[in-house]
């Protein structure tokens, strides 16, 4: 098998206006389709926030692999670590929670919530709150959502 390289006369081509944007902006609808006004800034897969929150993930995961391998290498057995369904539901809007980048205030009936990880966190685990809570996942798997329009910037 040959590879060839391509001489080229012209100018690099330019990729850049491809590359996924670091910001989204997704408007709530409520449950019936209507607008809320309730925008979330989202971090897109480049984003400070992304890459740190994967970074933790793997780190997390690396660790539990080193704890099951060091298990084997002694002929011990791994004990994995006690989860309840509430923690398993805490930690799964926290990976949610830790993309989000802000938001403007709303109100439920408790006066003005401001946009903090600690807030998003404790509104997006109500039950009741589980209609916004789809969206936002829904809109982190839609990759169009962080990819400009037409190639540009």
């Amino acid at each position: 098998m040959t590879t060839e390289t391509f001489k080229s006369d012209t100018v690099a081509v330019d990729l850049s206006g491809f590359l996924p944007v670091d910001e989204s902006t997704l408007e709530i609808l409520a449950p019936d389709g209507r607008k809320t006004g309730w925008n979330i800034r989202l971090a897109g897969p480049s984003h400070p926030k992304t890459i740190a929150l994967n970074d933790a993930a793997a780190r997390k995961e690396l660790f539990r692999q080193k704890q099951i391998e060091q298990a084997q290498v002694n002929g011990k057995k791994y004990k994995s670590e006690e989860k309840t369904p509430d923690d398993a539901r805490r930690e799964t809007v926290q990976s949610i929670v830790g993309r989000i980048i802000g938001w403007n205030p709303i109100n439920i009936g408790t006066g003005p919530i401001e946009f903090s990880e600690k807030a998003a966190e404790d509104l997006l685990i109500k039950p009741e709150m589980g209609w916004a809570y789809v969206q936002i996942a829904e809109a982190f798997g839609d990759e169009k959502r962080f990819t400009p329009r037409s190639g540009t910037k």
